[in-house]
């Protein structure tokens, strides 16, 4: 019984934190193909580039805002950073599960 018990706990718990972890995984292609597209293409700007990787996130579920998309220079490189907060409802608690994706591409 306490098997049971325990396994339906792990399935619940499984249930709860995976998806955003999955979302994090979804994320990161769009991310390193913006960030290639701001350094290879002549004609792509930061605001295309802020509003495909809207879309895409909106492709995952996921709600990014302009906020949380940082497009600098950084020396020689271009930083392209997404960060995001995914919270886990629990009974009784609340998790905030904080996301950074960074990508830094060399300048052409």
């Amino acid at each position: 019984m306490l098997l049971i018990l325990v396994a339906a706990a792990g399935v619940y718990l499984a249930a709860k934190f995976i998806p955003p972890y999955w979302t994090y995984l979804g994320m990161l292609d769009p991310v390193k193909e913006a960030a290639m597209a701001m350094v290879s293409g002549p004609n792509v700007n930061e605001a295309s580039v802020r509003a495909e990787l809207i879309r895409r996130a909106q492709a995952q579920g996921l709600t990014l805002e302009d906020d949380d998309i940082d497009i600098t220079q950084d020396g020689t490189m271009l930083v392209v950073q997404v960060t995001w907060v995914a919270p886990v409802e629990l009974p009784r608690h609340r998790y905030d599960l904080r996301f950074r994706i960074e990508e830094r591409v060399p300048l052409r």
